[in-house]
C-alpha cells in the first residue's frame, strides 16, 4: 500500500488546511514592501526558511515519513524564536553580530524570556521552551524520543499516532504564522495582521471541507 493511501481523511484535510494557511499568509506578506535594513531583511530571510520547513514537514507526513518530519520541528521552533528576537528586542549591535559572525550570545532560554518581554507573552515562550526543548532536541538528534518511535512491541514500525501528526503539523504551522503576525505588526500592517490572526484562530477548531 502506498504511504499516502494510509493517511486518514481527517489528517489529509488537516494537512491541506495547514498548506492553504501558509500559502495565504505568504501571499499576504508578498503584497507589502518592507525597508531594506539588515534587521528587516534578516527577519524576512528567517520567515522564508520557516515557510519552506513547514511545507517540507507537510510533504514528509503525507508521504509517510514522520521521523524526518519530526526532526524538522526543532529548526522551526528555534528559527521562529530567533526571528522574533531579531525583529524586536535584539539591539542593532546584536543584529550586526548575527549577520557578520552568525552568532547569538543568548541561550535559547534567554531568547525565550526576551521575546516574552518584548511581545507581552506572559511567559508563554519561556514555558514552551521549558516543556518542549529536550524532546525537540531528541527528535532532531536521533535521541530516544525519535528511536523509541521506530518500534511497536519490539517490531520495527512507525509508532507515530494520528494525534501525534496532528499536533506536530499544527505546532509548526501556528508558530510560523505567529512569527509572520508579529513581523507585520511591527511594520504597521494591521489589516494583514488581522487576516493572519484569523488563520491562527482557525486551528482552534476543525477545518471545514
Amino acid at each position: 500500500m502506498d504511504a499516502k493511501d494510509s493517511v486518514t481523511k481527517e489528517l489529509k484535510e488537516h494537512l491541506i488546511h495547514c498548506e492553504e494557511a501558509m500559502h495565504t499568509s505568504t501571499q499576504i506578506v508578498n503584497k507589502h514592501n518592507f525597508p531594506t535594513d539588515n534587521r528587516t531583511r534578516t527577519v524576512i530571510g528567517f520567515i522564508s526558511v520557516l515557510v519552506q520547513h513547514q511545507e517540507s514537514i507537510m510533504l514528509l507526513v503525507i508521504h509517510g515519513n514522520p521521523h524526518s518530519a519530526s526532526a524538522l520541528v526543532r529548526p522551526v521552533v528555534e528559527g521562529a524564536f530567533r526571528a522574533l528576537w531579531i525583529n524586536s528586542p535584539a539591539t542593532d549591535a546584536e543584529v550586526m553580530k548575527f549577520n557578520e559572525k552568525d552568532k547569538i550570545d543568548l541561550t535559547f532560554g534567554e531568547i525565550g524570556k526576551a521575546v516574552d518581554t518584548a511581545y507581552g507573552g506572559q511567559g508563554m515562550f519561556e514555558s514552551f521552551k521549558n516543556l518542549a526543548w529536550n524532546g525537540l532536541n531528541s527528535l532532531t538528534h536521533g535521541g530516544m524520543h525519535q528511536i523509541g518511535r521506530c518500534f511497536v512491541e519490539q517490531e520495527g514500525a512507525n509508532s507515530y499516532s494520528e494525534e501525534d501528526l496532528l499536533e506536530i503539523t499544527t505546532l509548526v504551522t501556528v508558530i510560523v504564522l505567529l512569527a509572520i503576525v508579529l513581523f507585520l505588526e511591527k511594520h504597521g500592517h494591521s489589516s494583514s495582521v488581522n487576516q493572519i490572526q484569523s488563520l491562527v484562530r482557525s486551528f482552534d477548531r476543525p477545518p471545514t471541507s
